[in-house]
């Protein structure tokens, strides 16, 4: 019988999970079961857990490049199959590379981040995902572009970019700086909106749920419109710097204007300009850019108005900022702030 006949096969994306500590309980069990079914089993999945382990160190940066990855991935799995001095089958080579992919959910060194990977013919995808509560400030794609994801947010691209585009997938929100190529258009696919552009900066929010994809545009010019997954064709706009595109995802009709939010980048620059801003607005903002929990006790509290500018300081120099402007109360508890009216104050 060959060796790979042995080999009784596991979901790929369900070891990874297992060995980058992300698997549940019955996710465990399954995988434990299948390295009990035979020896060559387990020889695979030492093999994993082996580039694991002494890989780990190498991907606690805190900057994800996509192509560096990759290459260190490869190394590990052709240093692997000389230092055993076999031929390791396709089977065991995909189940390694499980592994080195794997690592990669230790690029940012929190439990919020995750790379997946599926196999598509003979193309290899990536998959970074944002945690709940994190911003991944840069991801650099294979083409030298670099994404920063807002929280719970996520990205899909191919290991390398072929054919004549370079196509990406996104749910949330994120900030691209593409690098320009003229030859190769970059594509984003956001559920069915589409965003194309040869090399330009730009912000783009599509959460799942929400009735409508927005582009903004810093640098250069963007189209768009939607993709073949729309039921119906759609017109194409043309968003040059300043301006805002918006996506109706039910009745798939498009809007553009001139951006009137200052702060539609706040959550990656974290520099907020507030021009007579009602204060209910303000700690919406704040809740958005600094992920906690602002309340004010009174709704009357929310109507009063702000003018500030506020360039990367902290959430509690704020706070205190609003406080002694308003004279109201500031006090914390359990990761929350509240924000009430001074007792002294008519």
């Amino acid at each position: 019988m060959k060796e790979s006949d042995h080999i009784e096969q596991v979901d790929e994306e369900l070891l990874a999970s297992y060995l980058s500590g992300e698997a549940s309980d019955e996710e465990k069990s399954e995988v434990e079961r299948w390295t009990g079914r035979s020896a060559e089993n387990r020889e695979v999945f030492q093999s994993c857990s082996d580039i694991m382990q002494k890989s780990r160190l190498y991907y606690q940066t805190r900057r994800f490049e996509a192509t560096k990855a990759w290459e260190r991935v490869d190394r590990d799995i052709n240093r692997n199959s000389s230092r055993e001095g076999v031929k390791i089958n396709l089977f065991r080579r995909k189940m390694l590379r499980v592994a080195a992919i794997g690592l990669l959910a230790l690029a940012l060194g929190s439990a919020g981040f995750y790379v997946g990977w599926r196999q598509q013919k003979t193309a290899v995808f990536t998959e970074v995902i944002s945690g709940e509560k994190q911003v991944l400030q840069e991801v650099t794609l294979p083409d030298g572009s670099v994404v920063s994801l807002n929280s719970s947010s996520r990205i899909h691209f191919p290991k390398q970019f072929s054919g004549k585009q370079r196509k990406v997938s996104i749910e949330g929100e994120a900030f691209f700086k593409v690098k320009p190529d003229p030859q190769k258009p970059f594509v984003i696919s956001a559920g069915t909106a589409q965003i194309r552009v040869l090399g330009t900066s730009f912000n783009v929010c599509a959460r799942p749920g929400e009735s409508t994809v927005e582009v903004t545009v810093e640098t250069g010019k963007v189209q768009f419109g939607c993709n073949r997954l729309a039921q119906k064709p759609c017109d194409q706009l043309i968003l040059t710097p300043g301006e805002k595109g918006v996506f109706f995802t039910a009745d798939q009709a498009l809007k553009k204007a001139v951006n009137d939010n200052p702060n539609v980048n706040a959550w990656l620059t974290h520099d907020l300009v507030f021009n007579k801003t009602r204060l209910q607005e303000v700690t919406e903002i704040l809740r958005n850019v600094y992920h906690t929990d602002i309340q004010l006790s009174d709704p009357e509290l929310g109507e009063l108005i702000l003018t500030a500018h506020f360039n990367d300081q902290p959430i509690d120099f704020i706070l205190d900022v609003i406080r002694l402007t308003f004279s109201l109360e500031l006090s914390a508890q359990n990761g929350q702030y509240f924000l009430t009216a001074a007792k002294n104050n008519p």
